[in-house]
């Protein structure tokens, strides 16, 4: 089983807190709303992340239902994005679904993971911003 949609924790940086978000994986990108965009069409887009420039997607050993994202950066000194699943089984599941997104994209798009971005560590997008237009969600 793998995941590319539903509920996760994410770490607030420089926090204790954890916020809830839901991930859907479109295309290359990862998407993080406040609210499920199909129970709430208005719902926003908290933050974008182009998967074909993540270091590492992998699950943090030791603590149970953790796994972290990690951005290229120029000096590969990014300490990625903590998020938690509900259990080790659903964190090796999103694990295991957006590396599975992110090598599919790098494939078709010729993006080598070993390829720096222009600019920036990641394509992380802050702010309030409309839900793009999206795929069907397809599971893999």
């Amino acid at each position: 089983m793998v995941h590319t949609h539903g509920w996760v924790r994410r770490k607030v940086k420089n926090s204790d807190k954890w916020v809830r978000r839901w991930l859907e994986v479109n295309k290359h990108v990862l998407y993080s709303y406040q609210s499920c965009p199909a129970d709430m069409p208005s719902a926003r887009v908290m933050n974008m992340l182009d998967l074909r420039k993540t270091r590492t997607i992998d699950v943090v050993d030791g603590e149970e239902g953790l796994f972290v994202i990690v951005p290229q950066s120029a000096d590969d000194a990014h300490p990625g994005y903590l998020m938690k699943a509900e259990s080790r089984e659903s964190a090796l599941a999103w694990v295991a679904g957006l590396n599975a997104a992110r090598d599919r994209e790098i494939e078709k798009s010729g993006v080598g993971a070993a390829r720096r971005p222009e600019r920036g560590c990641c394509s992380l997008c802050f702010g309030s911003k409309r839900a793009p237009e999206r795929d069907p969600l397809v599971q893999y």
